[in-house]
């Protein structure tokens, strides 16, 4: 066990590394500001464009995963990633240079992600898969409270080198967790084929998976759109992000041994159903105070579903198949962050942001029951009645 727990201290630091690249640049725009880049549709071009490819480069990278030692992705990630930082941070105001270094560092996060994922799945035991993914996504939420309000401070004390130079770090840190993984690890046992992506969405219980992280991915991105439902209702929308933040949290510091000894598959609609319970009820919340267990109630779901969906890859893959399927569960994630912001918008162009909360909560809670006892239950007793 104590080497489970080295395995896991690296696991969650590589984590909260590679997060705190992409979560320092939440303020890429008011650094665009101090170097005299003062074009909304610049800093939107550029925040965007590593989210685009970040999610268009998946499919490759899961491919890219599968042939390569683990500590190969690992490192060229890493470095892709501190290659990257260090062009943003020397770029100064140009939008074309800019736009290069954001593009490429989208692919490298991308390959650190889907590897960190892929290895995780596979060389952490199915007794602690649960609880691993618990410890391991609260180490991703972690430059949140800790990189970010550093970040803030440089930019606010007008120290935009500073801040350029944080990323950087986080990068370092991404490269020097590389080392220790073993150079023979590999994401396929010797003599083992590859599956191929007509294999990954041939298999079932993988479909499901597909489907169930989509649905709660529309939830976990609606988090967008709050801040236009409580300007709309004249509330602090912190409210309810922080609320959200600190329970998830809590919830997967404390109540991490109990995702080993529940059964996962029965876990994940339940989570759907309190992360768009949050939802509509946010939209009926009259005080800061009501506003905020509201975020409370989603950060419990987001607790349990974030992680679980996760340890579900383990799960319902083979082995052959896990780094497209590791992959795939990021690209779908990235594509309802896209999605989720565009249907609310759509929503509430016609029924204002209260009216949207409700249909798009009530219809995403309209399709758990289904989730659970169309899909979830039955390969659960598939599972079970294998396993006798």
């Amino acid at each position: 066990m104590a080497g489970y727990g080295a395995l896991l201290l690296r696991l969650t630091a590589a984590n909260f590394a590679v997060n705190g690249v992409s979560n320092t640049y939440y303020l890429l725009a008011a650094y665009l500001t101090c170097l005299g880049l003062d074009d909304p549709k610049a800093a939107g071009l550029v925040l965007s464009s590593y989210y685009a490819s970040s999610t268009l480069s998946r499919p490759l990278v899961g491919w890219l995963v599968e042939r390569l030692p683990f500590r190969s992705s690992f490192l060229l990630g890493a470095t892709v990633l501190l290659a990257c930082s260090l062009g943003l941070a020397l770029s100064g105001p140009s939008l074309s240079r800019l736009l290069f270094w954001r593009s490429l560092m989208g692919i490298g996060a991308s390959l650190f992600v889907v590897a960190l994922t892929t290895y995780q799945t596979l060389c952490v035991p199915e007794s602690h898969r649960g609880s691993s993914f618990a410890l391991t996504s609260a180490g991703s939420i972690a430059p949140l409270v800790t990189l970010v309000p550093l970040a803030e401070l440089f930019l606010t004390k007008g120290l935009p080198f500073a801040y350029a130079l944080l990323p950087v770090a986080a990068s370092l840190c991404c490269l020097f967790l590389a080392f220790p993984f073993r150079g023979d690890e590999m994401p396929v046992e010797t003599g083992e084929r590859p599956g191929s992506y007509g294999e990954v969405f041939r298999h079932r219980p993988v479909l499901t998976l597909f489907l169930s992280v989509t649905l709660f991915s529309l939830t976990d991105a609606a988090m967008l759109s709050v801040t236009g439902l409580a300007h709309a209702k004249g509330l602090l929308a912190s409210g309810f992000i922080s609320a959200n933040a600190a329970v998830s949290v809590l919830i997967r510091l404390t109540a991490f041994r109990l995702m080993d000894r529940l059964p996962r598959m029965s876990l994940v609609a339940p989570s759907l159903a309190l992360t768009s319970s949050g939802l509509i009820l946010a939209s009926f919340a009259s005080s800061n105070a009501l506003f905020t267990a509201c975020g409370a109630l989603f950060g419990l779901g987001m607790g349990f579903g974030f992680p679980m969906h996760l340890a579900l890859i383990g799960d319902v893959a083979p082995r052959p198949l896990r780094a497209k399927t590791s992959s795939m569960v990021w690209f779908f994630m990235a594509c309802c962050f896209s999605l989720s912001p565009l249907a609310i918008g759509h929503m509430a162009a016609l029924s204002g942001y209260e009216g949207a909360f409700r249909l798009f909560g009530g219809s995403l809670l309209l399709a758990a029951p289904g989730l659970h006892f169309l899909l979830w239950r039955p390969l659960a007793a598939d599972r079970t009645a294998t396993a006798r």
